[in-house]
């Protein structure tokens, strides 16, 4: 082989090894809303707005938890968490983390690689399907169903209806109502545990 294909060989090689380089650097880039709308579409269920918060609020108390342990700045740790409960976008690198929210944004190095290997374990997007899940639900079931003109509100909140009819919702009391014009109101209320499933069956 020439020195000039030599040359070539070893820019051809470089050019393939930057973007793999580049690509193993970014560890994740990702939003949580984005997230949490991708477990929606694909699970079919309805994440309330009790739902969202608790989900969100699980994943920054862990955050902030072993940021704390991992010894991270505590200011840099409360604003990663307050972007984590806003619903915020992240860039986790194995050199440090960038988190934006609505009303503000924190950049960080980690000190050495065990810090970034135990704490960028807590900032990963599948861990909010994780937190969903561990949600209690509530399937409601309209009898007769078409045509879909009922109305759900859970918690007080008007939540759209779909074909599935399951909501996931935070921990604790739960009042259930769904409505039908010319309809006597079919009316739920009860104490839900992590991991509970409650059908609501509605005669309207």
């Amino acid at each position: 082989m020439t020195r000039a294909n030599c040359i070539v060989a070893a820019c051809l090689v470089l050019g393939w090894l930057a973007p793999v380089a580049r690509a193993q650097d970014v560890i994740q880039e990702f939003n949580y809303e984005v997230q949490i709308s991708a477990w929606e579409t694909k699970s079919g269920e309805v994440v309330t707005s009790s739902a969202h918060k608790a989900a969100l609020k699980a994943i920054a108390t862990d955050f902030s938890s072993t940021a704390t342990y991992a010894g991270i700045n505590h200011d840099d740790a409360s604003k990663v968490a307050l972007a984590i409960k806003n619903a915020g976008d992240f860039s986790v690198k194995s050199q440090g983390v960038i988190a934006k929210w609505s009303t503000g944004e924190v950049r960080f190095a980690w000190n050495d690689s065990n810090q970034f290997a135990t704490v960028a374990s807590t900032l990963k997007p599948e861990l909010i399907s994780l937190q969903i899940e561990r949600l209690p639900s509530i399937t409601v079931v309209v009898d007769p169903v078409p045509p879909v003109d009922y109305l759900v509100e859970i918690n007080g909140e008007r939540v759209r209806t779909t074909d599935k009819g399951k909501y996931r919702v935070d921990v604790g009391d739960v009042v259930v109502r769904v409505t039908r014009a010319s309809r006597q109101d079919c009316l739920w209320k009860g104490t839900l545990q992590a991991g509970a499933e409650q059908q609501v069956a509605c005669k309207l």
